[in-house]
């Protein structure tokens, strides 16, 4: 019995063993099916799947994208309707910036590959009726907008002012129609790839950037006032008034930024008022008498005017109100003087540091009186010489006695004498050794040495009627040396010789003896005694002849 019990369980080992080895066949059988199909269906479109009618189904992705390219091709060639209002225009699609995107388009059939059983009996069991990709060059739509836009849509008119020939004329606003862009690209889209042939573009109402309130607000603040009276633009040394006759014409109101404003022809204004006419040299610095002493005039820089400016300047004052309306041009650039401010304060010109008075006969007339104002006010800086005749001029009458004034004035100031000739015979009058005299020939120079400018001034002190009067030469500077001066006795006489005349007109007269005399200077610096330099001029007179009368011999 023992025996009989084990052949059982022995058989019942072997029978389990063949059912497990019967399902794992199975099993292998199924997951090799579904590996099968899998394989079979990567990469492939679900069979019976379609874009916008031609079916690529059970394809790869390069065979679909060329039967589907091979099935479109008329799709994709066919013009298209565009209706804008009124207006049909036939537009290829091409130039509409559409095209079928045909690899995006299987991709799309396509899905992504994946191992569930649903997908993959979708795929053999059919795929879905898929709408093709379109690609969009919005570029060339826009373009092809722009263009329908023009033939179909109506601009708005912009509000706008004409100031012609002085007239004030008026433009009135007015709406417009212009394609909606958003909705109309969105519209040729859809029609394309539904694969319709025609489509309507929706229009919109377009207002105009420039209106009435706009028009109205330019009217009462540029129009009127730019005509209602003169602009006078004013430089640094003259101005020009230009009336509205003169410039109406260079005048237009444009849009800006949605806004009426003036604008004026740049050009055409600067040939009217002719900036570089208007430019000024500059002046320098001076120093001249003010209220009985030396005062520093201050230099002024010169200034040049280009377009840029006066047009700027005319803007401003073309629209403004009363004193308003003249306006000062800013300058483009500014050339500073070549002796400034600053040098001459510094050249000291502050105290008086000589005088000398020369006594003139109450005959001198405006002539010697102008002589004397051209003469005052000259100004030596430190190495400068002085001309009596470059500042002065020829002297009728007296011219002595203003360049001797002059030569001992600015002798005791302690300037350098470089040129100086005595007259050839002795005045009365004039200090001995000590006067100038002044010709077409005969000049009188001297140079400032000193460390200061200096300044000589000019005065004619009238005497009582029929009595002499006096000019008076003023140095002023800053001290800086003590002169000491003296004239030694006549010596080297020369006899005067006389001269007997029968002249009806003889005037008598007793002559003079001709002598030589010295002038000694000593020029020291102000606290030391030791001498800068020492000079000796020598001056000697010719005798002048006694004329005496005779009567005329009997007849």
């Amino acid at each position: 019995m023992r025996r009989a019990r084990r052949r059982g369980i022995g058989h019942e080992a072997e029978g389990g063993q063949a059912v497990v080895l019967i399902l794992l066949v199975v099993l292998v059988m199924a997951t090799g099916g579904w590996v099968a199909a899998y394989a079979g269906a990567s990469g492939r479109v679900p069979r019976g799947t379609t874009v916008a009618g031609v079916d690529i189904g059970g394809r790869d992705r390069s065979t679909a994208a060329t039967a589907l390219a091979h099935g479109l091709r008329i799709h994709g060639q066919e013009p298209l309707t565009v209706t804008v209002g009124t207006v049909a225009t036939q537009v290829a699609p091409e130039d509409a910036g559409l095209s079928i995107d045909y690899v995006a388009s299987v991709a799309k059939a396509l899905g992504p590959r994946s191992w569930d059983p649903r997908e993959l009996w979708r795929y053999y069991t059919g795929g879905d009726q898929v709408t093709p990709v379109v690609h969009v060059d919005y570029r060339r739509m826009d373009a092809l907008l722009d263009l329908l836009d023009e033939k179909a849509g109506q601009p708005a008119r912009d509000a706008g002012i004409s100031l012609h020939g002085g007239e004030i004329a008026l433009t009135k606003p007015q709406n417009g129609v212009a394609i909606d862009h958003d909705h109309a690209r969105e519209a040729l889209v859809d029609a394309y790839r539904a694969g319709s042939t025609s489509v309507r573009l929706p229009l919109l109402l377009s207002e105009p950037d420039v209106d009435q309130a706009d028009l109205e607000t330019a009217l009462a603040t540029i129009a009127n006032p730019a005509m209602a009276g003169p602009v006078t633009l004013a430089f640094a040394g003259s101005q020009v008034t230009l009336q509205p006759r003169q410039y109406a014409d260079l005048l237009s109101i444009v849009d800006k930024d949605g806004a009426l404003a003036l604008d004026v022809d740049a050009a055409g204004l600067a040939a009217v008022v002719d900036p570089a006419a208007h430019d000024t040299t500059p002046v320098d610095a001076t120093v001249t008498m003010t209220g009985g002493g030396p005062a520093v005039v201050p230099a002024v820089k010169g200034e040049t005017y280009d377009e840029p400016g006066v047009t700027a300047a005319f803007l401003q004052g073309v629209t403004a109100e009363g004193a308003a309306r003249t306006v000062t041009v800013k300058a483009a650039t500014k050339v500073k003087a070549a002796f400034t401010t600053k040098q001459a304060t510094k050249l000291g010109v502050a105290q008086p540091v000589a005088s000398y008075a020369v006594p003139v006969p109450s005959t001198v007339g405006p002539s010697f009186s102008d002589a004397v104002n051209r003469l005052s006010g000259a100004l030596l800086k430190p190495g400068e010489t002085f001309s009596f005749n470059a500042r002065v001029g020829m002297v009728s009458g007296s011219g002595t006695r203003l360049a001797s004034a002059v030569w001992n004035a600015g002798f005791l100031a302690g300037l350098t004498d470089v040129a100086r000739t005595a007259s050839p015979t002795y005045t009365d009058g004039l200090p001995e050794g000590r006067d100038a005299m002044v010709d077409a020939a005969s000049d009188l120079q001297m140079r400032n040495d000193s460390s200061y400018g200096v300044l000589l001034s000019a005065r004619l002190q009238q005497g009582a009627p029929g009595s002499p009067g006096t000019v008076v030469v003023d140095v002023w500077s800053t001290k800086e040396f003590d002169v000491a001066a003296s004239t030694s006795g006549r010596y080297a006489p020369t006899p005067r010789t006389t001269v007997a005349s029968a002249d009806p007109g003889c005037v008598p007269s007793a002559g003079a003896d001709g002598f030589t005399v010295d002038l000694v200077r000593t020029v020291t610096r102000v606290g030391d005694p030791t001498p800068v330099r020492s000079d000796t001029v020598t001056t000697t007179y010719q005798p002048q002849p006694a004329v005496v009368c005779q009567p005329p011999p009997a007849q």
